[in-house]
């Protein structure tokens, strides 16, 4: 891919490419996926740039949610005292007038639909349970999911079991596939004349596995079953647009791998499907193929859904291209060592195309709750135990800011609980 055809492709020009302060960041960015993923000195001056961590611990656990780039920082306290300042008369007369309809085209640009097809929520959670309990599901129809699937849409699938009594079926997704179509074809194998609705999620928050949504969802389309996708994690984490996935209906979460503040997340919907969908909070005066029929929520958290513009313009700044050549480097940095490590087992797949930031991995003889403390008490390694359906693990997160010498801080600290 030539420095032309990438830059178009991040909606970016020539003439704008030098946006970040660090001098030669457009030009290697650009050229990331090529071999600068692993260049130490680059992201270690862009990380000192653009981040403020603590430097009391290594943080491994960047998936609950992402630490805001210096710039959106400065945005959001600045967001704070404006609406603070300016009080119900900017709400009232200039936020919903001006500055909403421009954080949704700003959404719009990254995500690769139309602003009337968004509806800003406040986390995945909501935007899926607005999704889920807004179909109309009817007793005995079917709904596939996997055990592996977050908690909390399988929780709010299980109240509708005992409500209206639909049937819930799961299925086994192997920690290892062979390739993306052995997961295929266990989805499909599912699939029965009482099937309503799938469940996906694109890329696990237990392991970071990655789904195969696209060819998931064509095929239940062709079977007329709607798909619900869960991509709170891989959106701004690997490189797709929401209409790649094929699917009606997705969520995902903003303050995650997109760097807003917490409490900002977005529902997509495609548009000749909105009326489908009835709403979770009561609205009898919006049209029914309104979107925002759909977000009768309240008043809003206004300086965080302010900043989403300042997180928008970070995100492509950097470029998703480079942002995930860099992730699944650091996450391939550690694995691929991990994984020869004796008693040590890697609970992801390992494949490019089945994996990026996010992994996880086990110790023989080691609970998860013991290799986490040990990995805080004795390293200044944070990570988090993550339960498997039949299984505990400790999941490894790295963002933009780490390097490679805070990984090996981990294996260090993974090397020394084997030998204990």
């Amino acid at each position: 891919m030539n420095r032309r055809h990438l830059l178009k492709t991040m909606g970016l020009s020539l003439a704008t490419t030098p946006l970040l302060s660090v001098e030669g960041f457009a030009l290697d960015l650009l050229f990331a996926e090529e071999g600068h993923a692993s260049d130490e000195k680059f992201w270690k001056k862009f990380a000192k740039q653009h981040y403020n961590v603590s430097s009391d611990f290594i943080n491994l656990e960047n998936g609950y949610f992402g630490v805001q780039p210096n710039s959106v920082l400065k945005a959001y306290q600045a967001n704070i005292e404006k609406v603070n300042a300016y009080s119900s008369k900017f709400m009232r007369q200039e936020f919903y007038q001006k500055n909403y309809p421009e954080i949704k085209q700003a959404l719009a640009d990254v995500s690769g639909v139309l602003p009337e097809e968004l509806l800003i929520t406040r986390n995945a959670t909501e935007a899926l349970n607005i999704l889920i309990q807004g179909l109309d599901l009817k007793k005995g129809d079917e709904v596939i999911l996997q055990h592996h699937d977050y908690h909390s849409m399988i929780e709010t699938f299980r109240m509708l079991e005992n409500k209206i009594g639909i049937t819930l079926k799961f299925v086994d997704v192997p920690l290892a596939p062979k390739n993306h179509q052995e997961i295929i074809d266990i989805y499909t194998d599912a699939i029965t004349n009482k099937t309503r609705c799938i469940l996906v999620t694109h890329l696990t928050h237990l392991t970071g596995q990655i789904m195969p949504v696209k060819e998931i969802s064509t095929i239940a389309r062709s079977k007329g079953i709607d798909v619900i996708v869960d991509a709170a994690h891989s959106f701004a984490q690997i490189d797709y647009r929401f209409q790649d996935l094929n699917a009606d209906f997705i969520g995902v979460n903003l303050h995650k791998w997109f760097g807003n503040p917490l409490g900002a997340g977005l529902m997509y919907v495609k548009k000749e499907r909105i009326k489908d969908i009835q709403p979770l909070y009561g609205d009898s005066k919006k049209a029914i193929d309104d979107i925002d029929k759909l977000g009768h929520y309240g008043t809003p958290a206004t300086p965080i859904v302010m900043t989403i513009t300042e997180a928008a313009k970070f995100h492509v700044m950097v470029g998703i291209l480079p942002k995930e050549a860099r992730l699944r480097y650091l996450k391939e940095y550690w694995t691929q060592r991990a994984k020869n490590i004796d008693r040590v087992s890697i609970t992801t797949p390992l494949d490019a195309q089945q994996s990026c930031a996010l992994a996880s991995f086990k110790v023989e003889g080691v609970t998860a709750k013991d290799v986490v403390k040990k990995l805080d008490d004795k390293f200044r390694v944070f990570t988090v135990i993550r339960k498997l359906h039949d299984d505990t693990v400790v999941r490894v997160t790295p963002n933009l800011y780490n390097s490679t010498d805070d990984l090996e801080r981990l294996l260090e600290g993974i090397e020394a609980i084997t030998k204990s």
